[in-house]
């Protein structure tokens, strides 16, 4: 047996080391104290013996992941020559989005190593080491990485995404997603999960550039088949996505960036959802926290989990002081967010139902065919409840 790697990278060092200044630090942030310190990418993005079980032989889960990072470094500097080729005008952007697309697979793999998908596999689990076997189950179901990646490529627009001052961060999550619309309350997964319609997907490249896959409602900044330059407020909006898809870290070349972005930081963990009858089963799933790239989609998710309060908006006019307290008219801020929240909850409230659904594939999903990034986890009676 070799010897056990003691301090394991949930986020690879070929990816942190293009976050990186010329000594190889990075700033990292604990984003539940606000803590900002910098470090060196060795020490950046780990933990003790993250990918060890004892079902499995010492060092196998991090040797095995050590070989897709030998050729991924690489891969990921070829994709920014490429990119600088095409700045100078020399190659077309297609061969960016075809090198990109090439890697998308190994790409969803570093996706379901990472940090904050570990965290929300060990939650609810009675034993946190559980979270590793987890995590090699889906990444076992090469034909399911495959068929998303597939789903990915065929029905989202693709964009390449810069800041000139190399101000983007990167969270534990390694891929940070966002919805772009609400879709629905659905029982198993979130309504930013990768194969729905309205969803944005952020790959981190380095701090100037991230590749961007989106479907449906996408920001105007962001147009297809182009490198689209962004100004510091929108690099803000990108930044705001991704540190909220982390759960305790998210690193940064700009501490300015990290600073700016805790202000958004809002901290929500992972939710157990039980359904079943008196008689039983129960049924359960482990639901992930949403996320929304626009301000009123928030807004109407947060009146969607608040259904006692909606009273507060009987009989209030348009023009009238929102009653919400932000001493804002009501047309210019709860108005549309309580649009969307009822006509979200009015197919539940017709049949008196507890608004969670099931994925309507002709309604949610990009095609019929496409392949929906799997539910963290699912569980019955037999595993909680017995």
């Amino acid at each position: 047996m070799s010897e056990v790697t003691i301090n394991q990278h949930y986020i690879s060092k070929c990816i942190l080391a293009n976050f990186s200044n010329k000594d190889e630090q990075v700033y990292e942030c604990l984003v539940n104290s606000g803590k900002i310190y910098p470090t060196n990418i060795n020490n950046s993005m780990v933990s003790r013996y993250t990918y060890e079980h004892p079902y499995f032989e010492t060092n196998r889960i991090e040797k095995w992941f050590s070989r897709i990072e030998d050729y991924t470094g690489p891969a990921i500097n070829q994709i920014l020559l490429t990119i600088e080729k095409h700045e100078s005008e020399d190659i077309d952007f297609s061969l960016i989005r075809d090198l990109v697309n090439k890697y998308l697979t190994t790409f969803i793999i570093f996706y379901y190593r990472s940090g904050a998908l570990l965290y929300e596999y060990s939650f609810g689990q009675k034993n946190k080491d559980d979270s590793v076997l987890i995590m090699t189950e889906k990444l076992m179901n090469s034909k399911y990485i495959r068929a998303l990646s597939k789903t990915i490529i065929q029905y989202y627009n693709f964009a390449i995404i810069k800041n000139n001052q190399g101000k983007f961060l990167m969270s534990d999550q390694f891929i940070s997603t966002a919805a772009l619309s609400i879709k629905n309350k659905f029982f198993q997964i979130s309504n930013r999960h990768m194969g729905l319609r309205d969803t944005i997907i952020l790959i981190p490249i380095s701090k100037d550039y991230y590749a961007v896959y989106y479907h449906g409602n996408s920001p105007r900044n962001i147009q297809k088949n182009k490198i689209n330059t962004l100004d510091g407020l929108q690099v803000c909006d990108i930044n705001r996505v991704i540190i909220n898809n982390a759960y305790k870290k998210c690193i940064s070349y700009s501490k300015e960036s990290l600073e700016n972005a805790l202000d958004k930081f809002e901290y929500e963990s992972p939710s157990e959802i039980i359904s079943g009858s008196d008689n039983g089963p129960y049924f359960g799933a482990t639901l992930k926290k949403e996320i929304f790239f626009y301000s009123r989609d928030q807004k109407a998710w947060e009146l969607i989990k608040e259904l006692n309060k909606w009273n507060i908006y009987d009989g209030i006019g348009r023009n009238d002081k929102c009653p919400c307290g932000s001493n804002a008219k009501y047309k210019k801020c709860c108005i549309e967010a309580l649009e969307i929240a009822k006509r979200i909850i009015a197919p539940f409230a017709a049949v008196q139902a507890y608004p969670f659904a099931s994925i309507n594939m002709v309604k949610d999903a990009v095609s019929i065919n496409a392949t929906i990034e799997m539910p963290i986890e699912e569980f019955d009676s037999r595993q909680e409840f017995s």
